[in-house]
């Protein structure tokens, strides 16, 4: 775990920056059985710089995820991108198990951004990221992570072969029971930009200061873009930029106790003014007024 961060100021919230439940001295893709690790379930806010996965066959309680508090409960499914800001608790032992996948190992899983975007779980601009199952639904699938497991745990000649395999029919699986989302269809191929868009956005929302640098970056012109998005979330690429510099401030707003003139810096604003009028066009409230109603740090 580290906190490390390439800004002046210190990253406010624990981030795990890598994962070594299997005991192999390094991070590609690890799982482990959340009734057997006593330090899960986390009820502290962090991060995680890799994708996790929190599949819950007996659990009971709440996950605050990025301002949004969902049920935990039986037959949980919960998918983090990297970066998202969470906490969770369970009334009781919960039971089931943790996957933590390296941006590496999605990297080679899914070589074009375009098949990522395929799982709607995965973005934080886009759908829920809970996914709840009949026990039905969940014992069916227990199958292939008993598999992932076992490979895993023999260490045998190309197991992340085999786990890839596993995991990609998994997901597949998760995917077809995800409620459908009627703007996918209806947009098309601006769908799959928009999602793209959306990724790039976690990446650079605090390097890139013009709409134009997505575009640039995603091979597309300015105006393309722009219809993409608008067609496929009703909004515009500026609006989604700002939207995603804007839960930041709210998470360094409610979860620390950094100044308002420290967080406007750190988010690249050079004036304090111009970031609280920034911040209460996007929220109604003043920075001030959002941090009086919302602070409340998860013990």
């Amino acid at each position: 775990m580290s906190a490390g961060t390439n800004s002046p100021y210190p990253e406010p919230f624990p981030t795990f920056e890598s994962s070594d439940f299997s005991g192999e001295g390094s991070f590609y893709f690890d799982l482990v059985r959340l009734e057997d690790r006593d330090d899960i379930p986390r009820g502290f806010l962090h991060r995680h710089n890799y994708y996790h996965l929190l599949w819950m066959s007996e659990a009971h309680g709440t996950h605050m995820l990025d301002f949004e508090q969902h049920e935990v409960r039986d037959h949980s499914v919960f998918f983090l991108s990297p970066g998202q800001i969470h906490a969770w608790t369970s009334s009781v032992k919960p039971r089931g198990y943790v996957l933590n996948i390296s941006t590496d190992f999605f990297a080679h899983m899914f070589p074009r951004a375009d098949d990522i975007a395929k799982f709607p779980f995965f973005h934080v601009a886009g759908g829920s990221p809970a996914l709840y199952l009949t026990r039905e639904q969940h014992d069916g699938m227990l199958p292939l992570l008993d598999e992932i497991e076992r490979e895993t745990r023999d260490r045998q000649t190309g197991r992340f072969d085999v786990v890839r395999s596993y995991l990609l029919i998994l997901l597949t699986q998760l995917r077809r029971l995800y409620p459908a989302d009627e703007r996918e269809a209806a947009a098309g191929p601006s769908y799959s930009l928009a999602k793209r868009f959306t990724m790039l956005i976690e990446e650079h929302y605090l390097d890139f200061g013009a709409v134009r640098q997505y575009a640039d970056a995603l091979c597309v012109s300015e105006r393309q873009l722009n219809e993409a998005v608008k067609r496929s979330v009703g909004r515009t690429a500026s609006q989604l930029v700002q939207e995603r510099i804007a839960l930041e401030a709210k998470r360094l707003l409610s979860n620390t106790a950094m100044g308002i003139a420290e967080i406007a810096f750190q988010l690249n604003f050079e004036d304090p003014a111009y970031f609280a009028r920034f911040f209460k066009k996007r929220t109604g409230c003043t920075p001030g007024d959002f941090r009086k109603k919302h602070y409340r740090p998860i013990e």
